[in-house]
């Protein structure tokens, strides 16, 4: 999925927020085959295009993003992925799917939608939920 410059706009203002040079220089530098990266990685091919950041700027962005739901977090794994689903997903959850066997990361939304919040009245969970569910995908299966 390319990124949205106008979708990206559109998130940012609506979280009153604006796009710094950073914000757009991390989320330009996620790979977009849905491939999960660490933060140091993130850092060290910002540093080969001549952009230095500190690893504490690279974090921030990262959380910043992760909280408009552009980016997931995958905590197993200390990494972060851009999101694939072009849909508007604050009503659902994100299931983000591993192979154990070859570390193909997969985010499955038709899984998703067919998996609610449960409503609380004492606890309000945050919209920006990620499920990881960890496996043998279908092309390891074959081998």
């Amino acid at each position: 999925m390319a990124i949205d410059n106008a979708r990206l706009m559109a998130k940012c203002e609506g979280a009153q927020k604006t796009i710094t040079p950073q914000r757009l220089a991390v989320l330009k530098s996620l790979p977009e085959t849905g491939q999960p990266i660490s933060a140091y990685t993130l850092r060290d091919q910002l540093m080969n295009r001549s952009q230095r950041y500190n690893i504490s700027t690279i974090y921030r962005v990262l959380d910043f993003w992760v909280s408009l739901g552009v980016v997931h977090k995958i905590d197993s794994s200390s990494t972060y992925m851009l999101c694939q689903d072009d849909h508007d997903h604050d009503h659902h959850l994100h299931v983000i799917q591993t192979c154990t066997e070859c570390n193909h990361v997969e985010e499955t939304c038709e899984v998703s939608q067919a998996l609610t919040l449960p409503s609380q009245p004492d606890f309000e969970p945050t919209p920006d939920q990620v499920i990881e569910l960890k496996g043998v995908c279908k092309d390891c299966q074959q081998a």
